[in-house]
C-alpha cells in the first residue's frame, strides 16, 4: 500500500492507538471506526470488519499491536512498526509481523531464527501474508528460507483436497527453479497451468524445462500453445524454433521461416487401407505421421458417408488427434487445408506423445510404420 492513502489525521489515529495499546480502556472507540472506514476505502473488507468490531468490543492487546504493526509495515514505516510491536518490557513478541519487520530491516540471520521458532507451533497465517513473507525472503536472495516457510504452511492453511491457487503454484515453482530443483518445479508449473490454462507463464516455463531435458516435441507443443494465445510473444518463437530443429522437423521449420516446404515424394512403401476401415469412423487418432495422406482418405470417406446418411441421425462429433508427429506444424497445416473445403465442424488436436487416457477413446487408431503398408492398426 502506498503511504499516500493515509492522511496525517489517520497517521495520528494509528499513533494514538499504539500509545494507548496497554490501556485500552482509555481508547476512544471512534478511533477504531476511523481506521475501519480507511480500510474499507482501500478495498480491505476483512480488515475493515475487524476494526469495526473493535469499536464495539475492545481487542486483545497483542492482537491490536500486531495489526497496527502490519499497517505500518504496509506503509514502509519500519520504526513505527517496531514500536507498535514492542511490549511493556521493550521486547518484541514472536509473530509473523515480527518476522516481516526483521526482513524489512534486512536482518536475515535473526529472521531465520525467528522463522524456525514460529514453524514449531505456527500462529494463524493467511495466504496473502504467507506470499508476502515469501516475497520478502526472495528479495533478500534467500529462496531456501522462502521454501522452508512456504511448504509446511501450505499444508496447514489449505483445506483437504483443495487445489493450490495460481499465485501459490507459481511461487512454489519459481522457488524450486531458483534452487535448481527442476523436476519438482515442473510438477508445480503443471499445477499452475491446470489452474489457469490460458496463462502463458506456466507454458513458457514448461517449454524451458522440456528444452533442458531435450524433449523437443514437448518444447514445440508448449511454445506453440503460447503463440496460439499470444501471437506476438517475445520469447516463444525462439523456443519453438529450437524444438523443431531438435526434432529435425524440416517442413515445419520452413513454414515458420516463411519458406515453402518441398512437396513430399510418394512413399513407395505406402499402401492405402481398404475403404471398409473408415466405415462409420468419426473419431480418428494418427500416431507418428508427418504427412496427411491417410487424413485425406478419411475425409473423403466422411464426405461420402455424410451424403448417404440421414442428417437427423445422431452422430458422434468429429475429432482428429495428431499424435507424436515428426513434423507437427506442417501436418497441422496440411490437415486444415484439406478440411477447409468441408462444411462440417471438426476438432483437431495436436499432442506430442501418446496418452491412453487422452487418445484411447478414439474409434480408430493408426500408427506409422516404416515398412509396407506404412501404417498399422493399434487396438483402442
Amino acid at each position: 500500500m502506498d503511504k499516500g492513502f493515509l492522511s496525517p489525521e489517520l497517521q495520528n489515529v494509528l499513533k494514538d492507538l499504539g500509545t494507548h495499546a496497554d490501556r485500552l480502556e482509555h481508547v476512544d472507540p471512534t478511533l477504531f471506526e476511523q481506521v475501519a472506514r480507511w480500510r474499507r476505502a482501500c478495498g480491505d473488507a476483512e480488515g475493515a470488519a475487524t476494526w469495526q468490531t473493535w469499536s464495539l468490543v475492545s481487542p486483545e492487546r497483542e492482537e491490536l499491536k500486531r495489526n497496527l504493526s502490519q499497517l505500518w509495515l504496509n506503509l514502509d514505516e519500519i520504526e513505527l512498526a517496531a514500536q507498535a510491536l514492542e511490549g511493556a518490557s521493550g521486547r518484541q513478541p514472536c509473530s509473523w509481523e515480527q518476522l516481516t519487520l526483521l526482513l524489512k530491516q534486512a536482518k536475515c540471520s535473526e529472521a531465520t531464527i525467528l522463522q524456525q521458532k514460529l514453524l514449531r507451533n505456527p500462529p494463524d497465517l493467511s495466504i496473502q501474508t504467507l506470499l508476502s513473507l515469501v516475497g520478502a525472503w526472495k528479495r533478500a536472495e534467500q529462496p531456501q528460507q522462502a521454501l522452508n516457510l512456504l511448504q509446511p504452511m501450505l499444508v496447514r492453511i489449505q483445506k483437504p483436497n483443495e487445489v493450490p491457487s495460481f499465485p501459490v503454484c507459481n511461487t512454489v515453482a519459481q522457488l524450486l527453479d531458483e534452487l535448481k530443483r527442476f523436476d519438482e518445479a515442473e510438477q508445480w508449473w503443471l499445477r499452475s497451468h491446470r489452474s489457469q490454462p490460458h496463462h502463458t507463464l506456466p507454458l513458457m516455463r514448461l517449454a524451458r524445462q522440456a528444452l533442458r531435458k531435450k524433449q523437443f516435441p514437448i518444447v514445440v507443443h508448449y511454445s506453440t500453445e503460447v503463440l496460439n494465445r499470444e501471437p506476438d510473444h517475445r520469447f516463444a518463437p525462439d523456443l519453438q524454433h529450437k524444438g523443431l530443429a531438435g526434432m529435425g522437423a524440416s517442413k515445419s521449420l520452413a513454414m515458420i521461416q516463411g519458406e515453402t516446404p518441398p512437396r513430399p515424394k510418394p512413399d513407395p512403401h505406402f499402401q492405402p487401407p481398404e475403404p471398409e476401415l473408415w466405415h462409420q469412423c468419426r473419431q480418428l487418432a494418427l500416431v507418428g505421421f508427418s504427412e496427411a495422406t491417410l487424413v485425406e482418405q478419411w475425409f473423403q470417406a466422411l464426405a461420402e458417408e455424410t451424403s448417404a446418411t440421414n442428417s437427423s441421425t445422431p452422430q458422434l462429433p468429429l475429432k482428429l488427434w495428431l499424435v507424436a508427429s515428426p513434423d507437427p506444424l506442417w501436418l497441422q497445416q496440411e490437415v486444415e487445408t484439406l478440411w477447409s473445403t468441408h462444411d462440417q465442424t471438426i476438432d483437431i488436436e495436436q499432442w506430442p506423445f501418446w496418452d491412453p487416457q487422452r487418445h484411447g477413446m478414439a474409434q480408430l487408431i493408426l500408427e506409422f510404420v516404416a515398412e509396407s503398408p506404412g501404417w498399422q492398426h493399434r487396438p483402442s
